[in-house]
């Protein structure tokens, strides 16, 4: 394995559906943990962050941020139409 390796960990995704009692933020969030927690890696762990969403997307890289307890780190907030979750991974690896 090169240096330059980088592996996907964990993912997750929420459940799909109306969620008239969650917004983009706490949606986000829910999928960001459980990633992690599937990944075994801990909000600690994190060094870099990139949020992907095309609705109400102004600043969700940094309402995620905040809401799941990290903060101190580079965020990127990423829309590309239907490329945009691609593009998120892009910009995550090429930060790294």
């Amino acid at each position: 394995m090169a240096n330059d390796d980088i592996w996907i960990l964990g993912i997750n995704m929420t459940r799909f559906g109306k969620h008239p009692d969650e917004d983009s933020v706490d949606l986000a969030a829910e999928a960001s943990m459980a990633a992690m927690a599937d990944g075994g890696v801990t909000i600690a762990d994190i060094g870099v962050l990139a949020a992907g969403n095309l609705i109400g997307g102004n600043g969700l890289g940094q309402a995620l941020q905040k809401q799941i307890g990290q903060t101190g780190i580079p965020v990127f907030n990423v829309a590309n139409a239907c490329a945009t979750g691609a593009t998120a991974i892009r910009t995550v690896i090429m930060a790294i």
